[in-house]
């Protein structure tokens, strides 16, 4: 029985890519902190195939540990590594509490990387793959989101780097980069009140979860889930960066008074 292990799966895109691969026949373990939502995706995926789920927090010391020891409990075949978890927030550097970034920088980055390190044996035994989340956003530095941009350019980089050296362990290592992902409630009236041009961009997490499987599965390198963002991103190499900072910062210039 062949596992994809998923990290933030309980809710949004992970619990959505949890989804999609018990579509395609895979096995699934979720590991989230545990709360209703993880009960409530252990529930419903349950339906669709074979769930493991573990309570945790990801950010805590021996958090890498643990999941390889309850690996290893549960006799589970580890086929694919999806490092999932990690959140954003916008708005003036100074005005974002600290205590937020101080969770951020270790989720968005640390995490991926120790439980890389911890269950490499285990992939390199299996020869599977690993589908680390970043953002297009990662290749364009936004103002009012320097922090979530900062790490989600560290896991972008780290991923295309442990490609080449993982080749030879017959390990694929995948980035997914989506653009704006609607989650919550409070996101979808951003969005009604943000008009035409912002839907064409914002994807729902099931949009982003089907070619970002699809392309796990293939060991395709960079994910783009949706025309208009991979036209940005290209769009984006060839702009001066001055030009691309100035017009960024125009662009988001929201978050400079209205946090989220």
């Amino acid at each position: 029985m062949k596992f994809a292990l998923v990290t933030g799966g309980s809710q949004g895109i992970g619990r959505a890519m949890a989804r999609e691969c018990l579509r395609h026949g895979l096995s699934v373990a979720i590991v989230a902190l545990p709360n209703e939502h993880l009960d409530a995706a252990r529930e419903e995926l349950s339906q669709l195939g074979e769930v493991r789920t573990l309570g945790l927090n990801l950010i805590a010391p021996t958090a890498a540990q643990q999941i390889d020891d309850w690996l290893t409990e549960q006799d589970i075949e580890l086929h694919y590594l999806i490092n999932n978890a990690g959140f954003g927030r916008g708005g003036r550097f100074e005005d974002v509490d600290f205590s937020e970034y101080a969770i951020m920088m270790p989720l968005n980055t640390q995490v991926g990387v120790a439980l890389t390190y911890q269950l490499l044996p285990r992939l390199k035994k299996n020869k599977g793959g690993i589908l680390n989340v970043s953002s297009m956003e990662a290749t364009l530095p936004l103002p009012y989101k320097a922090v979530y941009t900062g790490t989600k350019g560290f896991i972008y980089n780290f991923s295309l780097a442990i490609r080449e050296e993982f080749r030879y362990h017959d390990i694929s290592v995948s980035i997914l980069c989506p653009g704006p992902v609607l989650t919550n409630e409070d996101g979808l009236k951003r969005l009604e009140a943000k008009g035409r041009q912002a839907k064409l961009i914002v994807k729902m997490p099931e949009e982003v979860a089907v070619p970002a499987i699809k392309g796990m599965l293939k060991g395709k390198a960079v994910i783009i889930p949706g025309w208009l963002p991979k036209t940005l991103v290209r769009v984006g190499h060839y702009l001066p960066r001055s030009w691309r900072l100035k017009l960024l910062e125009r662009t988001f210039r929201e978050y400079r008074d209205n946090p989220s």
